[in-house]
């Protein structure tokens, strides 16, 4: 690690001076609840990835809906990302998807992500950021403006049903035959997109994702389909801040959430999302590279509780 590289303790430390301790959650995505659900895996997916888990089927799913940040208090109406979490289990391997719900990260780099949270530390008096902090941080980090822009241009989902969810960073597919290919994760759902509309960001209740999404899962699961998004020529590999222009997907399955679960199902796992079976392995991307030792600090706070 380069000397001014953020360790994982100064990652949480970062999300932990912006919104707070809160004992016994989660450092980020704080707001959150769990799910449960099977995986079957496409046939083409042989494809793109050798791994027995791709050939076993269905799978147990472990899924965790939740709100970006960590303030679990946070309104379910707030323009901030939603998460998808979910560990897929196969008889010798498991596999953890962690994907949020915009196309691109706020950071590129570990630097980049603890400069942005400082940056939104509330100021004692106006209770808001400080504008010239903020300013600072755009004119050092540029790829913190990318996330938040996408985020004010619509409202926050109608549903976590209703969302596509993205990895942002990239990973390293390889086939039978040996065949490398780097790729993102997106996981399109197939109720379609929906925000909410302008009477419902007003109207709904802070609380109301978890109730909404109970009521679709009594007439039937919640669907989704997984894809490995293929990168156009000039899409960067380890730049999770940039979107993909994208060169085609290659379907690796569909998730069916069943239906909601107690806390004590996902509350005590750290979904990981360099935990990856066979034939697929973690791109150079540095945020990708930082997360897993963050997600431990993090872990080890909550149980310290």
């Amino acid at each position: 690690m380069h000397p001014s590289t953020p360790s994982p303790t100064d990652l949480v430390d970062a999300l932990n001076n912006t919104f707070g301790k809160h004992p016994g959650k989660r450092a980020s995505h704080a707001k959150g609840f769990c799910a449960s659900g099977e995986f079957i895996p496409a046939e083409g997916a042989a494809a793109l990835v050798d791994s027995p888990l791709f050939k076993a089927g269905p799978l147990t799913a472990i899924v965790r809906f939740s709100i970006g940040g960590g303030n679990p208090g946070v309104s379910d109406k707030s323009r901030s990302v939603r998460g998808l979490a979910v560990r897929l289990q196969g008889v010798t391997e498991k596999y953890d998807l962690v994907l949020i719900s915009e196309p691109v990260f706020f950071a590129a780099t570990p630097e980049s992500f603890v400069s942005f949270l400082a940056a939104r530390v509330a100021d004692p008096v106006t209770k808001k950021p400080d504008p010239a902090k903020l300013a600072a941080h755009n004119a050092a980090f540029p790829d913190g403006m990318r996330q938040p822009a996408l985020l004010a241009s619509h409202a926050a989902p109608a549903s976590y049903a209703t969302t596509p969810y993205f990895s942002n960073n990239a990973f390293v597919f390889t086939n039978a035959d040996g065949k490398q290919t780097t790729a993102r994760l997106v996981v399109e759902p197939a109720a379609g997109t929906h925000y909410l509309s302008a009477d419902q960001e007003r109207d709904l209740p802070d609380n109301f994702l978890e109730e909404e999404l109970a009521a679709r899962l009594a007439n039937g699961s919640a669907s989704f389909t997984l894809y490995a998004q293929l990168p156009a020529e000039n899409d960067t590999l380890t730049d999770s801040s940039q979107p993909w222009q994208g060169a085609g997907q290659v379907a690796l399955g569909d998730l069916h959430v069943t239906g909601l679960a107690g806390a004590e199902l996902c509350d005590g796992l750290e979904f990981v999302p360099i935990i990856l079976p066979r034939g697929i392995a973690p791109s150079d991307d540095p945020i990708l590279v930082s997360r897993a030792a963050a997600y431990a600090v993090s872990l080890e706070r909550r149980k310290a509780v």
